[in-house]
């Protein structure tokens, strides 16, 4: 069994030392260490002959440099408590007693106490004389508080919003202070799992995906649970993305021979679309309409990409050698260059009408889908400085789901716009 610690402040008031004894005697601590100033050393020879059978128990005295200074208590408790840490004591086998002292003392004790995560602090109260306000000798009684604990609670209802909000980074600033700071065990494991999670967010909003699965899959499912989430649609997803992402790798890496279509069905892929879709709602969420658009606009862009793949064509990298007859027309540079490095958003779909696809008409007739399209040149992200309204969004986003719906119809098949949903926290420990 561990040796149980009892840290402590002395005071120099008269009968101060009733208290410390009622508190030793109640909490029975294997080893005691005193925070002391050079004054209220002297509060010991009056406490050791209330409490014999402890005196052996007491550890040298902590001597604090300005018992008035509350940031220079707090360090001096900080060392006294990290001392015993290093000694191999746990946080969880130390209490600590803010009965006496000056108040920066017992301030500076418990703002150490609960910033390190010592999970018990302890003070002794009981009826009080109505002249001077001290407490009767034997009416003392030792009372209990779990600071950390209320601190903590804040934090995760902290960490509740800032996930619903889409505000990864600020929340992993606040876990990474929380377990800089606080070393108990319960806490360490607890807050690594809010690492994990808030990094798979950060990394998926990011369009990291590979990141995003790898944190994804180092979650706890108890933790899990207890938040409420529904994480098996995301990693659904995020398993088919990542699957495509590693064969496109080895093909690159030359591991695997794969034709140019299929190579342009990993790269362009209906997961990927419904991310841009799940990304642009998040964007609007916050009220970023212009970045929302964008997306938007890459959606668009997205769905003539999809729909060249099956052809092996890119429009990233078009050669004269990939070209029906039928189309040299619309690339003049093709005879100069031998090469068109990128097509543009109309061109694109006038590639895919002439390949004798219908559905390209679903853009090339929408005049008010190109127009809207336009309030993503006129942003401040594109070409302009117009900023782009909620409405302007909202009207762009059916336009392009539409259109999405005609070309990618497993984007509602198989639910992916659903599964590309980030959860909320319904819940808190």
């Amino acid at each position: 069994m561990m040796a149980k610690y009892l840290v402590m402040t002395l005071g120099t008031g008269r009968g101060v030392e009733h208290g410390l004894a009622q508190s030793i005697q109640t909490l029975n601590p294997d080893r005691i260490v005193f925070l002391a100033s050079e004054e209220s050393q002297q509060t010991l020879d009056r406490l050791a002959p209330l409490v014999p059978a402890f005196v052996d128990r007491f550890q040298p005295v902590h001597l604090v440099q300005n018992p008035d200074d509350v940031e220079q208590c707090a360090e001096d408790a900080k060392a006294a408590i990290l001392a015993l840490v290093d000694q191999g004591v746990a946080l969880a086998d130390i209490d600590v007693d803010f009965t006496s002292g000056t108040k920066a003392m017992t301030a500076g004790l418990s703002i150490a106490a609960t910033a390190l995560g010592v999970k018990r602090l302890v003070y002794v109260t009981g009826t009080r004389d109505r002249q001077t306000g001290r407490v009767l000798t034997g009416t003392e009684r030792v009372v209990s508080v779990y600071p950390m604990q209320l601190l903590i609670d804040e934090h995760r209802r902290q960490l509740k919003l800032l996930f619903n909000q889409y505000l990864f980074d600020r929340g992993l600033s606040l876990i990474e202070r929380v377990i800089s700071s606080c070393m108990r065990p319960d806490i360490q494991q607890e807050f690594e799992f809010w690492r994990n999670l808030f990094a798979a967010y950060r990394a998926w909003d990011r369009f990291d995906h590979l990141r995003a699965h790898e944190h994804l899959s180092a979650l706890p499912k108890p933790y899990v649970r207890a938040l409420g989430l529904r994480l098996g649609p995301n990693k659904e997803l995020l398993g088919r993305i990542r699957r495509k992402l590693q064969l496109l790798e080895a093909a690159r890496k030359r591991k695997v021979n794969m034709s140019a279509p299929k190579l342009l069905e990993l790269k362009f892929s209906p997961e990927l679309l419904a991310d841009l879709f799940a990304n642009a709602d998040r964007r609007a969420e916050e009220g970023r309409y212009d970045d929302a658009v964008a997306r938007l606009y890459r959606a668009t862009e997205f769905i003539a990409q999809l729909a060249l793949a099956p052809y092996g064509l890119d429009t990233s990298n078009l050669r004269k050698s990939e070209l029906p007859d039928t189309v040299y027309h619309l690339f003049p540079e093709v005879g100069r260059m031998q090469r068109v490095i990128s097509i543009g958003l109309d061109r694109s779909y006038r590639l895919i009408e002439a390949l004798n696809d219908e559905r390209a008409r679903l853009y090339l007739n929408n005049k008010r889908l190109r127009h809207l399209l336009k309030a993503r040149n006129d942003s401040i992200n594109a070409h302009g400085t117009t900023p782009v309204t909620r409405r302007k969004f909202e009207e762009l986003h059916r336009e392009v789901v539409a259109l999405a719906d005609a070309f990618v119809p497993e984007l509602n098949k198989r639910r992916l716009r659903e599964k590309a949903t980030f959860p909320r926290i319904e819940a808190i420990f």
